[in-house]
């Protein structure tokens, strides 16, 4: 048993480390080309944050194992409207000023409610997965235009100016891309196997795995993003981050998750994945379009409402 849990702890180290090198590289090629801060801050720090739970879906579909990735998806969607933004919350003052932020609010929730009713028939088909990927695509595409063409004010600026990555020699950056993808894989094709040992001795789903311990695995450079930027003062960098990386796994990772191998749905998954993300995906849209700050009170209660949730998974599992 300590095998398989000391291999799932080094895994969750190298995804860890794999997403950070990545995120680094790929933003810090994005500002040498030109890139605007704040393309860079709600489109591609967040894709990149993503990348584990890609990578998992990828390896746990290519293996078999797509229910782990249906979890890790779920909980990690849980987990950053819950917990993550709380801890944000927590660190600063959280106030949207920059009205992007609510449109990809909006797109959020549009992509949680279409995947609810996929999934409501117990799969997610492999037709329904390049639908989600595209969904993603179209949005993504109309997102990236409104953000070349808008004016934000000089403070939402300078707040996304502050966060650009410095310019690094292009070969630099890429062997940063390169190494962190690498690493990224490894960890992860190692946790998939752990995972699946521990879930095997212990007799609990893959799915209840993935849904709690990879998830924190796979959440930590989402929750070390966020923090650093709502510690920072950059508070919609920081809802900017969450949201974009919620809108990426509920299209990207469970559309390439299901178009590799159809997932199945259970009863218990809905109960306890595919229902909490969209009630706990609704409050945050509520938080995006909030007029006034969101304070430490209703930070420490977020963080309160995912342990409320953890407990009762694991209680019930």
């Amino acid at each position: 048993m300590l095998v398989p849990l000391a291999l799932l702890l080094f895994s969750l180290v190298l995804i860890y480390l794999g997403a950070r090198w990545l995120v680094e590289g790929a933003s810090e090629l994005a500002a040498h080309y030109g890139v605007s801060p704040l393309v860079i801050g709600l489109t591609i720090v967040g894709i990149g944050t993503s990348a584990p739970e890609l990578t998992l879906a990828i390896v746990s579909g290519a293996g078999g194992a797509g229910s782990i990735s249906v979890g890790n998806v779920f909980g990690a969607n849980i987990a950053n409207s819950t917990y993550i933004l709380g801890a944000c919350a927590i660190a600063a003052p959280l106030l949207v000023k920059f009205e992007e932020i609510r449109r990809e609010a909006v797109f959020m929730f549009a992509a949680l409610i279409v995947t609810a009713i996929m999934a409501a028939d117990g799969i997610i088909s492999r037709i329904e997965g390049v639908i989600l990927v595209l969904i993603f695509a179209a949005l993504m595409a109309l997102m990236v235009r409104s953000l070349m063409c808008c004016r934000p004010s000089r403070e939402v600026r300078q707040e996304f100016e502050a966060a650009r990555p410095e310019t690094e020699p292009p070969l630099k950056s890429a062997a940063f891309v390169i190494v962190g993808l690498i690493v990224l894989v490894l960890g992860t094709e190692l946790a998939v196997g752990s995972a699946t040992d521990i879930a095997t001795i212990f007799g609990v789903s893959e799915f209840i795995i993935g849904l709690t311990v990879i998830t924190f695995g796979t959440t930590t450079p989402e929750f070390a993003t966020s923090l650093t930027a709502s510690l920072r003062g950059s508070s919609d960098l920081a809802l900017g981050n969450i949201i974009g990386t919620i809108f990426f796994n509920t299209t990207v990772v469970l559309g390439a998750g299901a178009a590799i191998a159809p997932l199945v749905i259970s009863e218990g998954q809905m109960l306890f994945g595919a229902m909490p993300q969209l009630a706990f995906g609704t409050l945050l849209l509520a938080v995006a379009y909030r007029k006034r700050c969101l304070r430490r009170p209703l930070g420490i209660a977020f963080v309160l409402l995912y342990v409320a949730y953890l407990a009762a998974v694991l209680i019930t599992a």
